[in-house]
């Protein structure tokens, strides 16, 4: 069963968080599916207005094990960096949330 593993972002400053789509897309992506993942997406919350500075992106996992082996030699590292560039200190919260995909778009 394939896996959803999604990582929502809150911000107090916009510009933070323009700054982490920027991470988001020119390298922290590609390493998550490198690293096993093979599908992402990122979403920032235009509606309702509290929610404007929140973004949030999923990555879909074929499997547990996929996603399992991600965890064990990929996350820590990723987190890590993550952690480094957007601290609390700078307004950023962080909550990840994991589920199994029950129904799959259809493609």
């Amino acid at each position: 069963m394939p896996i959803a593993y999604t990582i929502t972002a809150r911000f107090e400053d916009l510009e933070v968080a323009e700054e982490f789509v920027h991470w988001l897309r020119y390298g922290h992506m590609q390493a998550v599916l490198a690293g096993g993942g093979d599908r992402a997406e990122v979403v920032h919350w235009t509606e309702p207005e509290e929610d404007e500075k929140t973004i949030t992106v999923r990555y879909r996992f074929p499997d547990r094990a996929a996603f399992d082996r991600y965890l064990q030699h990929h996350a820590p590292g990723l987190r890590d960096e993550g952690a480094d560039r957007f601290p609390p200190s700078r307004g950023v919260t962080f909550t990840r949330t994991i589920g199994e995909i029950l129904l799959p778009a259809s493609e």
